[in-house]
């Protein structure tokens, strides 16, 4: 889930995946996408109506519905984030990965903080007063979370890290769960259990704006995309994604199952406990045991413990009440006050009080159970007797689930993975045209952090002197809106007394406006900039940052920088057919002949290397991209926008690009407002998390990150950028104490 997470996959690591993918039914890749998607929709329907078979009215039990919630978590918490890399520079032109970004805003709940599928699901499990730390490690290191429910959402994100590799993989799996919609384990749940959640929410197939096509029409519009060649492993992601879900609702069946059994709470309370448990109880002893033997050897089944602990003095079976346990040892004047929260208090008092009266003979409650004769369904996965279950002793059905897993089926022989540059870029252009993709490797990375650094010390050089930049002490009080409108203020004085106040057709070498070669040549050389315009905020399509309070802003911009979906409004093609107009057909932006075009200055790839460069580490530099963004998104407002628009307009040439960069990029309600309002958002939550003394510091970092937009370019900020890039190694996180590597 770390976009700058140490994850950056290996050879092994990509092997791995392969295998994974290897392990799914092979089938010719001749079923259409619409084709695929009923066969989803049919096994959905089956899967569901075996969930309410076999739950039945259990599926409303409290233990039941949490561990429904629990279970499914992992994946919901994520939901859409395998299409987080999807999008970048290289591709943002194109009609796939439009499709693709349409689909994944609507997930982000663009527009909108905390407004994903994710955050939905988070509401849900709060409503039902789940004690789950829902993000990072206190989501994986959670004892109520099943190990099997992380591996699907664990292999999609993996998998998201490298689109460039498994992009068609990708559309194939995220085909296979919009056709699903609702989760089986969800759809047998109630409107009452279910909470805030929506069925908008829930149903990866929906459309949640309520306008516009669904998820699903737009998951299916993205796999016609493919090309013919990607059929195959479209089709193996999908099959992939159905032989994964599948597992994985099958072994959730039989943990909902097993957690209508009286014992369950109090098992899973033991196998979380008894490690620490085994340290603080060697003189006590048990059935002549010492109770720390019985926690030691508590992973060869809880039953013999149970039922020696259920004999004991300790417990009055049916009556906790009266049990020693309750009102004596973890009571409020006992010595284990305070080990068990609430929730585990409550398990042991049910299963005291489900205890039979004469315990000797626990037959009358629970039976010996008969495992079936056949027991998988078809797909090799066990299936727990449902007949009775809950006469089922603990140890007979925890028998029984190990004896049964599943067998991996051996990996076919994987494919070599395409070999990742193993060296840094040699050059601006070939940097250019590497960092367009989400490629990452160890030398990539570093080159990035490198190139991205030196540019930031650079702007910090004499940065009291330079004109036109942010205020030296962000104001809590009224944050940067009072500046704002003072900077737009100036830049339409500038037009007014420059280009604004000469007539239409002006010439001369006192006019403003260009020549016509000047024009045109100038627009050429912005091309490698404009081409990628949004790329400084890639990193931002982050699933947990698209939708932070801070981030969402920056998603919204780069979502209208790339036309929000729609190919007559994106910026790249926009300006491409400017180009066109005036004479220059260039090659596609991801090529090598695009980067390599001789018409190019080399000068004119320092920019957007920078911008490639920053992007690749939104948390790391996010002061700095904020500053930077505030200052491409104000830059041309009001004054330079309307000067350039003059120009093109007198030679004849197409207006679009810049009338429509004058508009959303408006101080109002536009670019330029959203870009203020993520710097105070981002400044305002600073004193809660680092102390009201650390925003002098990232204060100032924003404001480096402003000038970067026009870094100064002198020998002295040169030889500054070197000696401090030597005195300081490190750069750190802006609320973290990381440090890149």
């Amino acid at each position: 889930m770390d976009p700058e997470g140490a994850l950056s996959l290996t050879t092994l690591d990509t092997l791995a995946l392969d295998d994974a993918l290897g392990q799914a039914p092979a089938s010719p890749a001749t079923a259409s996408p619409e084709e695929l998607a009923d066969e989803a929709r049919r096994w959905a329907v089956e899967r569901t109506d075996r969930f309410r078979g076999e739950l039945g009215v259990k599926a409303t039990a409290g233990p039941v519905v949490r561990c429904l919630l629990l279970n499914t978590a992992p994946l919901a918490l994520a939901a859409g984030s395998w299409l987080q890399w999807m999008s970048s520079a290289a591709n943002g032109d194109t009609g796939l990965a439009l499709e693709v970004l349409a689909l994944y805003a609507d997930d982000i709940g663009v527009g909108y903080p905390r407004a994903d599928r994710g955050s939905a699901y988070r509401a849900a499990l709060s409503h039902h007063r789940l004690p789950l730390d829902t993000d990072g490690v206190g989501l994986t290191s959670s004892d109520q979370l099943q190990n099997f429910s992380f591996r699907l959402p664990a292999l999609l994100l993996a998998m998201s890290r490298q689109p460039d590799r498994y992009s068609a993989e990708i559309l194939g799996a995220d085909l296979f769960l919009r056709a699903v919609g609702t989760p089986p384990p969800l759809a047998v749940l109630s409107r009452a259990d279910l909470g805030p959640l929506t069925a908008q929410d829930i149903d990866l197939g929906s459309a949640r704006s309520g306008t516009g096509p669904t998820a699903l029409e737009r998951s299916l519009a993205a796999a016609a995309h493919c090309s013919p060649s990607a059929a195959e492993a479209l089709h193996l992601g999908f099959r992939w994604a159905a032989r994964e879900y599948r597992r994985s609702c099958d072994l959730l069946l039989r943990e909902a199952v097993l957690a209508h059994h009286p014992d369950y709470d109090i098992w899973r309370l033991l196998f979380s406990r008894a490690r620490q448990a085994a340290v603080y109880h060697g003189r006590y002893r048990l059935d002549g045991r010492p109770l720390a033997a019985w926690f030691a050897d508590i992973d060869a089944g809880p039953g013999p413990f149970l039922d020696a602990l259920a004999r004991s003095p300790l417990v009055r079976p049916g009556n906790p009440d009266r049990s020693p346990l309750i009102r004596g040892l973890i009571s409020e004047n006992g010595p284990m006050f305070r080990v068990f929260t609430e929730e585990e208090i409550a398990a042991i008092r049910r299963w005291i009080a489900h205890l039979p009266t004469n315990h000797s003979d626990r037959s009358d409650r629970d039976g010996a159970a008969q495992p079936p004769a056949s027991d998988t369904d078809g797909h090799g996965i066990a299936q727990l007797p449902t007949s009775d279950t809950d006469r089922h002793t603990l140890d007979d059905v925890h028998r029984h689930w190990f004896r049964h897993l599943p067998t991996i089926p051996a990996p076919r022989p994987p494919v070599p993975p395409r070999t990742p540059h193993a060296s840094a870029p040699g050059s601006t252009r070939e940097a250019y045209r590497r960092l367009l993709t989400r490629e990452d490797s160890p030398a990539i990375r570093r080159y990035a952090h490198d190139y991205a650094r030196r540019w930031l010390i650079r702007s910090e050089f004499r940065l009291e002197a330079a004109p036109h930049q942010l205020p030296g002490r962000w104001d809590p009080e009224q944050g940067l809106s009072p500046w704002l409108l003072a900077e737009h203020d100036r830049h339409g004085e500038e037009f007014d007394e420059g280009t604004g106040s000469q007539p239409e057709n002006a010439s001369g070498p006192e006019s403003p406006v260009p020549t016509r070669d000047q024009l045109i040549a100038s627009t050429l050389q912005l091309a490698p900039l404009i081409m990628i315009d949004g790329a400084w905020l890639q990193g931002f399509t982050d699933y947990r940052l698209a939708s932070s309070p801070v981030g969402h802003l920056l998603f919204q911009t780069y979502w209208d920088e790339l036309g929000n979906g729609e190919q007559e409004l994106n910026h790249p093609r926009i300006y491409r057919a400017l180009l066109r107009q005036m004479g220059h057909d260039l090659p596609p932006t991801a090529s090598a002949d695009f980067a390599e075009w001789p018409g190019f200055h080399d000068e004119s790839f320092a920019l957007p290397v920078f911008w490639l460069c920053v992007s690749r580490f939104p948390r790391t530099f996010q002061p700095e991209i904020l500053g930077l963004n505030l200052a491409m998104e104000l830059s041309g407002v009001g004054g330079s926008y309307r000067t350039a628009r003059v120009g093109l307009k007198k030679y004849g040439f197409s207006t679009q690009f810049v009338d429509l960069h004058n508009t959303i990029d408006n101080v109002a309600t536009g670019h330029s407002a959203w870009a203020a309002e993520a710097v105070d958002a981002f400044m305002a939550q600073v004193p809660g998390v680092l102390g009201p003394g650390a925003q002098g510091a990232l204060w100032r970092r924003v404001r480096i990150g402003y000038r970067s937009l026009n870094s100064p370019r002198t020998v002295g900020s040169a030889l500054y950028a070197r000696v401090k890039a030597r005195r300081s190694p490190t750069v750190p996180s802006p609320l973290e104490g990381a440090h890149p590597r």
